[in-house]
């Protein structure tokens, strides 16, 4: 498989909006108090969904990262590609690293 300079940038392209997107999930509790439904939705209930459902989290977001950009299009491919790396750092190498964290600063509060 070449490397072209398009399939470079579909690539970084993807990588870039999936960041967007988990950017936008860290925002969620802004995003709830602006819609008036805070009881609802909150980054902890959401974070903690997709700590329980890993798996579930990771297809869902394939699903509809592959469903909008196809398996026909090459470029379109690249561009899944890049959110799906992001994708899998996000749900099995960051989020947990955040909980790590969180709960040794915790420990260190006692």
């Amino acid at each position: 498989m070449n490397l072209t300079p398009s399939s470079k940038g579909s690539f970084f392209a993807g990588v870039g909006l999936w960041c967007m997107f988990w950017a936008a999930v860290f925002k969620v509790d802004e995003i709830a108090a602006a819609c008036r439904c805070q009881r609802w939705v909150s980054l902890s209930r959401c974070l903690n969904w997709i700590r329980r459902n890993k798996s579930t989290s990771l297809l869902g977001t394939e699903l509809f990262n592959y469903g909008t950009h196809g398996i026909s299009d090459p470029l379109g491919v690249t561009f899944a590609l890049g959110g799906t790396l992001v994708n899998v750092l996000m749900i099995y190498v960051l989020l947990p690293m955040r909980e790590k964290a969180k709960q040794g600063a915790a420990l260190l509060n006692l």
